[in-house]
């Protein structure tokens, strides 16, 4: 070969590299060559291989007419869940509240939580990371990182509780043929087959899905609404109707929506920087808002039905679950099929936490990056669906005590990052370096934030009112009201300001 054709084949190889390594994330480079075909191999399968690193504005999606609407649907399809309903339930059957002041509790508790989420769906274009990421601005790096790690709790809890749900809506369609287990199962498999793809899947997955959960729900209505009793005691059993269920009921459909908010930027940063706040923030709320009033209620709804049919007080006692699927049992074998895509709806809620809990398991470590998410996310769904086949006979005891226990950390942070989030606009005019998401000497300190949420945890304790344990402030009020989340947001957002002065001062960042 002469010395022009080696120089030539150099200069292929050369080119060919260039190419190589420009396709593989930055977190990637320099790595084994395991993770390098790891990725390769995801790409060819189209398996999303973007991990927390920052998506740069030349690698985000075109801006198109539709952009509003897809956040739109993808809260509408992500709410529109069976999950929802069961919490509907607990307004009636738990705190002895009636159809309408349970409705009214269901309605502002759920707008609320969703105007939460909406807020913290705009960083998503606005920055291109993902929600826990955007937190190390505002609460430093090392507090964000126990953010990340509870709210892996979060969403493995809500992965468990879906697959637990869906196992006893396919138990009682198959008449007690097909176990609980093997429900919990196909619904995990399902959620796994989408989540593992990534975004592209996940819209897509959203963009019609939600059509069939509405169906059904309405379905639902149909079949179940003439049973609904409006009558104030439903039954002498039930607990008085006083204004602390109200308000532990209110918090409790609240509660159901924020727990979202530390997820909600994840599935948003594609979208172009261009994106208005604004335009995002109304689609968000409105998409999850209408579908989390649409479920709640209807959850009341069935709850108030259980006491007059014993059928299904019968059922409803050992599986909520297996209730929503009785609530079909007048259509006969079509019943059967809109319970089966009642599961769907199971999976719809499974897909956004198992993809975000993925996530946050990067951001735990320094290593996090180089561990593919894919397998991660593998990993999460072995986890949840084991812990779903051990808990699946205690649904109604984690839904009583879960939603309260995961929202306290939540209502915490979310204080501390609207506090941060306004000072930064009045001290910085809103600058930030989002090039600087993992250079912990660029972020603020974090022991201001660390203290408010040590602050917001003393808070909670105290409020809480849990079956295995109440606080000092709880045992004092009657009725067992549940004032853990409001006592953490208080705390933290009292605490923050002053620290974070300190901070500013003595350490200047």
């Amino acid at each position: 070969m002469t010395d022009l054709e080696k120089g030539y084949d150099h200069a292929k190889l050369d080119t060919k590299t260039e190419i190589i390594e420009v396709q593989v994330p930055d977190a990637i480079k320099s790595t084994s060559s395991f993770q390098r075909w790891t990725v390769r191999l995801c790409r060819l399968a189209g398996v999303e291989t973007q991990g927390i690193e920052r998506v740069a504005v030349d690698s985000r999606q075109p801006a198109g007419p539709d952009d509003y609407t897809r956040i739109f649907l993808l809260w509408l399809n992500s709410s529109l869940t069976a999950n929802n309903i069961i919490v509907g339930l607990y307004g009636p059957s738990y705190y002895g509240l009636d159809l309408g002041t349970a409705s009214v509790c269901g309605v502002f508790g759920s707008i609320l939580g969703s105007i939460a989420v909406a807020y913290m769906s705009t960083w998503g274009p606005r920055s291109g990371h993902r929600t826990l990421v955007v937190t190390r601005y505002f609460l430093g790096y090392y507090p964000s990182k126990i953010c990340c790690l509870l709210n892996i709790l979060t969403m493995l809890g809500y992965g468990m509780v879906n697959c637990i749900l869906g196992g006893q809506i396919i138990f009682t369609i198959s008449n007690g043929q097909t176990p609980v287990t093997v429900g919990i199962v196909v619904v995990a498999v399902l959620t796994w087959c989408i989540a593992t793809f990534g975004m592209n899947l996940f819209h897509l997955w959203s963009r019609y899905a939600w059509i069939l959960s509405l169906s059904v729900l309405c379905i639902m209505v149909g079949c179940a609404g003439p049973a609904f009793n409006p009558a104030h005691r439903l039954s002498p059993d039930l607990p008085q109707d006083t204004s602390a269920h109200r308000l532990s009921f209110f918090s409790l459909c609240f509660a159901s929506a924020i727990t979202w908010t530390p997820s909600s930027a994840d599935y948003f940063v594609y979208f172009p920087p261009t994106t208005r706040p604004l335009r995002v923030f109304l689609s968000a709320a409105t998409g999850m808002g209408l579908a989390m009033i649409l479920t709640t209620i209807l959850g009341i709804g069935l709850a108030t039905a259980v006491y007059s049919n014993p059928t299904w007080m019968a059922i409803f006692s050992d599986s909520p679950g297996g209730l929503l699927a009785l609530s079909f049992s007048g259509l006969r074998s079509f019943g059967s099929l809109c319970a089966a895509i009642l599961v769907l709806t199971a999976v719809s809620n499974n897909i956004p936490a198992t993809y975000s809990a993925g996530l946050n398991l990067q951001m735990l470590a320094k290593c996090g990056p180089r561990i593919p998410r894919p397998l991660l996310t593998t990993l999460e769904v072995v986890a949840y669906t084991v812990s779903a086949v051990m808990a699946r006979a205690y649904l109604r005891d984690i839904m009583e005590d879960f939603l309260p226990l995961m929202s306290y950390w939540i209502v915490a942070w979310f204080g501390i990052v609207l506090e941060e989030a306004v000072l930064r606009a009045y001290r910085d005019k809103g600058a930030y370096d989002w090039e600087a998401w993992d250079d912990a000497t660029k972020l603020p300190s974090g022991w201001a934030a660390g203290g408010s949420l040590v602050a917001g945890c003393l808070g909670a304790i105290l409020g809480m009112d849990q079956s295995f344990f109440s606080g000092p402030v709880a045992q004092t009020l009657p009725d067992g009201c549940d004032l853990g989340m409001w006592l953490a947001f208080i705390f933290a957002v009292s605490v923050y300001p002053p620290l974070r002065g300190i901070e500013l001062r003595f350490l200047g960042r």
